[in-house]
């Protein structure tokens, strides 16, 4: 089969590219640093656009879209909340993902960490990816002209727009300014909390303390009725997430995914510390698999729609996350990884 033939084409150049980068770096001194070869793959993904037809553009299954909140997703498999280039999302919609989730972005231009914070890991004897890119963006009101520019508004499936912030205050002011316009566009859409990543002033995340959450939420919804995704951490205990998931179970149109990077330190990857910039990082990728799966087994005891996210790239692991409970799989190393997991998966649902 045709997408099949394009996996195995894909994989092998970008083991190609990847080796040979890494080839490269040794030679030359540098620091190993996987994010050159990731643009290079986006930027190879974009220049052949031209033949979408032929290797980007597959059928969305028949008869299998879900229902959330009256949103309609075209498929159960999503793109999770970690790329902005307009670009590669419409190549991923192309393939047929149901919907996606915009990178998150915050009030202000963020650069980011410094390079190297991109590195291919191994936990457990699982490969993943490894990063600590920072949450780099272009700032709230740049991001409300991309939304009225962005050609994905043409696919008709849901799109998410993931906010983060320093404070409340900016989390409920960066939905405020946005809902301005998302209210009067025709089109499918919700915001997701990323409570997960640690911007805040005290280096805490929401996650790790549910009364903000609570507050944020009425505040938010004093604003709008749009419906919320809750993005949270592997990090938590099960006890935090119960905390979590009842505090959301008393909100109108609140959903839970299920969720983010997990904290790791590079030696725990196998990652040189010389080759990494920060301290710790966040692991994706296969090893989160377990843990997932454990998150939903927790929220599947409250009456709240469920994102699986972390480890997930293939049909075998969509229904056993389903049969514990979750509509929704977002994906993101995997669509790095082979973004023909996504017919793939579609050929067995």
């Amino acid at each position: 089969m045709r997408f099949i033939l394009l996996s195995i084409f894909y994989r092998s150049v970008r083991y190609i590219v990847t080796n040979y980068l890494y080839l490269f770096q040794n030679i030359f001194g540098i620091s190993k640093n996987l994010e050159p070869a990731v643009k290079f793959g986006d930027n190879s993904l974009s220049n052949i656009f031209f033949l979408k037809r032929l290797i980007y553009d597959f059928e969305t299954p028949k008869n299998k879209s879900i229902e959330i909140f009256n949103m309609q997703f075209s498929s159960c498999i999503i793109g999770s909340s970690f790329k902005s280039d307009p670009r590669i999302l419409d190549i991923w919609m192309r393939m047929g993902l149901g919907g996606l989730i915009f990178k998150t972005i915050m009030e202000k231009k963020r650069a980011g960490n410094l390079e190297p914070r991109l590195q291919d890991a191994n936990y457990e004897n699982l490969k993943g990816l490894y990063n600590s890119i920072g949450l780099p963006g272009m700032g709230i009101k740049k991001f409300l002209k991309y939304l009225e520019d962005t050609e994905l508004w043409k696919y008709k499936r849901p799109l998410g727009v993931s906010i983060g912030g320093d404070n409340e205050k900016e989390y409920l002011s960066n939905i405020v300014y946005l809902n301005n316009f998302l209210k009067k566009k025709e089109g499918q859409f919700f915001y997701e909390l990323n409570i997960s990543c640690p911007n805040t002033k005290n280096g805490k995340t929401i996650c790790e303390l549910p009364s903000s959450l609570e507050t944020l939420l009425k505040k938010i919804r004093i604003e709008t009725l749009s419906p919320i995704s809750v993005k949270i951490s592997p990090d938590i205990s099960n006890e935090k997430l119960q905390e979590i998931a009842e505090i959301c179970e008393g909100f109108e149109m609140v959903m839970i995914n299920a969720g983010n990077t997990q904290y790791k330190t590079p030696e725990q990857v196998g990652v040189k510390v010389d080759n990494f910039s920060m301290k710790g990082g966040g692991l994706s990728g296969s090893p989160l698999f377990k843990r997932t799966v454990e998150m939903v087994t927790v929220l599947n005891s409250f009456n709240i729609p469920i994102i699986a996210t972390g480890g997930i790239s293939n049909i075998y692991q969509i229904r056993h996350l389903n049969s514990k409970g979750a509509s929704l799989f977002g994906m993101a190393s995997s669509l790095v990884l082979d973004p023909y997991c996504i017919p793939k998966i579609h050929s067995k649902l």
